[in-house]
């Protein structure tokens, strides 16, 4: 024989050899038969087959592994396996793979091989501990099977897909100004790199367009995507949602619950309205950011999360920085790549193409077939100022959509005083008509509150709270407006 088989209740009872121990002998049977039956099973497979101990030493290599690595079995016997057949970079994972074999687990993965001439491809690895007559694990067998082919094919295919996307990529940033196009040629920059970026904009201009875009043309965009609205998380709840809880940490943890950063593990992590992060949270925050580790609320294990930041804010950060309400350190770690998105006002030729898709879009959602907007209109929505940018464009168009007669849109009635009517004169609102406007009886003022709250929650995209709530624009508590849109039946 070229190199002796090892018996698994062999190495339990520390004999190797023939004559270690006649009880191990089937009836019938000399154990070089049983070994030389057990080699010509294990020769016969497709798959290559090794068989290591608690350290990772190979005691036994079928045919077939030469096949996969160039190495005879001989060669491999006693040299420890993920060092002779995988790349260094991989050696911590695989000391891993084994503990967790060790301890019963059993596991399908795919690897890359070094064969003896320094080549590497790629396998399909299934692996299982082996136990003796007792129950003990004493180390690990492993099917190899040879997958470069599905490999290649693969990298194909992801190629083929990158070349399509390229074709179709930020098809739901729609727009044509060169303002917006400068804002697109900045996602192409970013997006492929590991860096923060840090969206600038108002409110309801597409900052989150911008996040999904520069997620989707990454390296992380097969994993999660998770956002957060900053501005709608309670002061006091805001560490258990970044970084999660444990059952009884506080009053209504009732089970253990994971965080933001877990569920973007591998990601990206969009903090949305990120100014509205409260101060005693920023540091914090900053930490996970540099070191990537971070605790659940109530518990010390540390845990880490490797997550990529997009932010976005309508506050000027610095300016808050600078004031002492936000950290300076913190607003450098988030504005690695600043992109500033301007508002609709200021990329006039976006309404267009906006307001046409919202039409159709809306049009198809309400069952409202053949909408369209006259060339007299056009006039009307390119004169209003949108302090709502795009968000109030939509919601806008969805009005019209739902009172359009024949599916001809009609926004004369729709827009705020001030904005030019369709033949593009402003309305005159001065002297005895601005006073017939006035509310004159009480039902008539009530209908003007309701007016004046819709205007607010549309001007700031549903939001209340926050400086640029709808609370903010009409001067009222945030509470209070609560009551006063329950009292109406508004959401």
């Amino acid at each position: 024989m070229s190199e002796p088989w090892i018996d698994a209740e062999m190495v339990e009872e520390g004999g190797v050899g023939p004559g270690s121990d006649a009880n191990l002998k089937p009836q019938g049977q000399t154990l070089d038969q049983r070994e030389e039956f057990y080699r010509s099973v294990l020769d016969s497979l497709s798959e290559g087959v090794i068989i290591t101990d608690e350290d990772s030493r190979v005691l036994f290599a079928n045919r077939v592994m030469e096949c996969l690595t160039g190495w005879k079995p001989a060669e491999l016997l006693g040299r420890i396996s993920y060092e002779v057949l995988s790349p260094p970079e991989i050696w911590p994972a695989m000391r891993q793979r084994l503990r967790e074999r060790l301890s019963g687990k059993q596991e399908v993965y795919e690897n890359e091989l070094i064969c003896k001439d320094g080549s590497r491809h790629w396998i399909l690895v299934r692996a299982s501990p082996y136990r003796s007559s007792n129950g003990r694990i004493l180390g690990t067998i492993g099917a190899m099977s040879c997958i470069q082919k599905q490999k290649e094919l693969e990298h194909e295919n992801d190629q083929l897909r990158g070349f399509i996307a390229a074709e179709h990529e930020f098809t739901e940033i729609l727009g044509k100004s060169s303002a917006l196009g400068k804002v697109i040629e900045q996602i192409r920059m970013v997006a492929p790199t590991e860096a923060s970026v840090l969206i600038l904009g108002e409110s309801g201009s597409g900052k989150e367009l911008v996040a999904r875009a520069i997620h989707g043309a990454s390296q992380r965009k097969a994993k999660p995507l998770v956002r957060v609205n900053c501005a709608s998380v309670p002061k006091e709840l805001f560490e258990s949602e970044f970084f999660g809880h444990v059952k009884g940490a506080f009053t209504g943890a009732v089970r253990d619950r994971a965080g933001r950063f877990e569920f973007a593990d591998g990601g990206t992590l969009f903090l949305d309205e990120v100014g509205e992060i409260p101060s005693d949270l920023q540091a914090k925050l900053l930490r996970v950011l540099q070191e990537g580790t971070f605790e659940r609320v109530g518990e010390e294990r540390t845990r880490r999360a490797n997550v990529r930041i997009v932010a976005a804010t309508n506050r000027d950060l610095q300016a808050e920085a600078k004031a002492g309400r936000f950290r300076l350190d913190l607003y450098y770690r988030l504005s690695v790549f600043p992109i500033e998105l301007p508002p609709l006002r200021d990329r006039k030729d976006d309404i267009r193409p906006l307001a046409e898709h919202f039409a159709a879009e809306i049009g198809r959602r309400l069952a409202r077939t053949k909408v369209r907007i006259p060339a007299n209109q056009w006039p009307l929505l390119e004169g209003h100022d949108w302090p709502g940018n795009v968000r109030e464009l939509q919601n806008l168009v969805e009005r019209a959509v739902i009172l359009a007669r024949d599916g001809v849109l009609d926004f004369s009635g729709l827009l705020p005083a001030g904005t030019p009517r369709a033949g593009g004169t402003k309305p005159d609102r001065s002297g005895a008509e601005a006073s017939a406007m006035l509310p004159t009886t009480i039902e008539s003022l009530r209908r003007e509150e309701r007016r004046l709250l819709l205007e607010a929650l549309e001007a700031a995209g549903g939001k209340i709270y926050g400086r640029d709530g709808a609370a903010a624009r009409l001067g009222l508590k945030p509470t209070t407006l609560s009551s006063r849109l329950k009292r109406w039946g508004l959401r």
